[in-house]
């Protein structure tokens, strides 16, 4: 017996954000973004529609407890092919658990918590993985096994929320599929050599928000708003969908909030640029870009080059390479322990020296302290400046800063109310380093310098004041 399905049109049955990816083939799809943006709700009906259409269908549905399925990833198939009136063409059994269409094609549950379960697998030509980021050896087994000549496309879905415990930078899930992209959304190809020859998959993530959902309750969007004064790490998750860390205390700068520090920021060649530089080679040597506007300061970039270009004049290279011929204007700040000599210059130069040679092409203003400003009252006062615009400050980083943001979420503060500078050993070469610290370190000479007369208002505690910084004095009226 042959059944006809009348499929609706997709913008009628998915939000538009989503109808794009109806037609993706890529191996790999990655959904990734806020609570409610119904990329669930997707992924569930294309998978239904797979299901029906293709010619041979095995989705394994995956998440990390096996007894946690029914109630996700199976309820939501279930309850998807109930709503479009195909219930006559599928059954639902509970044990084992897995959904049957009368065309031999199928959804079967397995869990990480028997991986025996996931190598028995024959022929799945398809995974789901609900929610969890699978743990990479999960993720290994099944990926291997998705493999068969008899399918339309092989393909495997996540739909997460981006969390992860501890520094997401070190997940796997993030290393493989996230770093060194500064886009929310975008599509990747890779090859990689097997046998002698190039095999290539490719990869789409998309980033959605509950704002895409046009279904979604106003009750439940404001629920999700609320977290923005009671809870910064739901908001930045639940809200925008940002990946981010857990508060766990004993952070340095314990008031800077990713969903709202941080922003989409844009290079304006009409307005000066601003670098600052910290001189610490490991694990690279670091500049930050920055444009700054009466009191509005927003980073748009960050330069980290690690061995063996993690040297100044490499990093003055670079800048010259992303900023050809910008002609409004450059101000360079940094460690005033750049004005040294030291064994990697030769004799009779410094760093600044070498930046203002290697740059002179800008007419760069040098702009460096005698001295670093204090660590403890700059701290204060950066964060203070994250937390309520102290000064009438506003200070946004370009949401692809990627090594400065995780500065800002996981530098310690040490027991004296320092930065703590904690130390590791690179795997390969032994070399100890600081990991983080070097980008907020360039950061913290910048905005003390450019805004010298709110920092020294800060310390003063409200007393309005001109203050002369080096040689150069700051007053509270100023241009960039």
């Amino acid at each position: 017996m042959i059944t006809r399905v009348i499929w609706p049109k997709w913008s009628k049955i998915i939000n538009e954000k989503f109808v794009p990816l109806t037609k993706c083939a890529d191996r790999y799809v990655i959904l990734y973004g806020s609570r409610g943006s119904s990329k669930s709700d997707f992924v569930a009906k294309q998978l239904v529609y797979n299901c029906l259409t293709h010619k041979y269908f095995k989705c394994i549905l995956y998440r990390k407890k096996y007894n946690t399925i029914q109630e996700s990833s199976y309820e939501n198939l279930k309850q998807t092919i109930i709503t479009l009136g195909l219930q006559d063409l599928f059954q639902f059994r509970v044990s084992p658990l897995s959904i049957v269409c009368v065309n031999g094609n199928r959804f079967i549950a397995r869990g990480g918590d028997d991986p025996a379960s996931l190598k028995s697998i024959k022929d799945p030509t398809c995974v789901w993985y609900e929610e969890d980021i699978p743990d990479e050896e999960d993720f290994a087994t099944i990926s291997l096994t998705i493999r068969s000549g008899k399918a339309d496309r092989l393909q495997e879905y996540f739909t997460i929320n981006p969390e992860i415990e501890g520094d997401y930078t070190e997940n796997w899930f993030w290393k493989r599929f996230f770093e060194g992209h500064n886009e929310l959304s975008y599509r990747t190809t890779t090859a990689i050599e097997v046998e002698g020859r190039k095999v290539e998959y490719s990869v789409t993530i998309h980033h959605s928000v509950y704002q895409d959902n046009r279904w979604l309750p106003d009750a439940v969007k404001a629920q999700i708003e609320g977290y923005k004064n009671t809870n910064t790490y739901l908001y930045s998750v639940y809200s925008k969908g940002l990946w981010t860390r857990k508060q766990t205390g004993g952070n340095f700068y314990k008031l800077f909030q990713r969903a709202k520090n941080t922003g989409t920021v844009k290079y304006n060649p009409d307005l000066p640029l601003h670098i600052s530089f910290d001189f610490n080679v490991n694990p690279y040597m670091t500049c930050t870009i920055w444009q700054l506007e009466g009191k509005t300061a927003w980073q748009i970039n960050e330069i980290t080059l690690e061995s063996p270009n993690n040297r100044t004049e490499n990093v003055c290279r670079e800048f010259v390479r992303l900023y050809p011929g910008h002609k409004a204007g450059l101000f360079i700040y940094g460690d005033p322990s750049g004005m040294q000599e030291d064994t990697r210059t030769e004799k009779g130069y410094n760093d600044f020296v070498i930046i203002q040679r290697s740059l002179a092409a800008y007419r760069p203003s040098l702009r460096v302290a005698k001295s670093a400003p204090a660590v403890v009252m700059r701290g204060n006062w950066i964060n203070a400046v994250f937390d309520h615009n102290n000064g009438g400050l506003t200070v946004i980083i370009g949401d692809t800063c990627n090594k400065t943001i995780s500065d800002y979420m996981y530098l310690k503060e040490a027991a004296d109310g320092t930065k703590a500078k904690i130390k590791e050993k690179h795997p390969d070469t032994g070399i100890s380093f600081e990991k983080y610290g070097h980008c907020s370190d360039a950061n913290d000479y910048l905005l003390c310098y450019a805004y010298a007369a709110e920092f020294m208002l800060y310390q003063k505690g409200g007393v309005q004041s001109k203050i002369t910084v080096g040689k150069n004095p700051i007053s509270h009226n100023r241009q960039y």
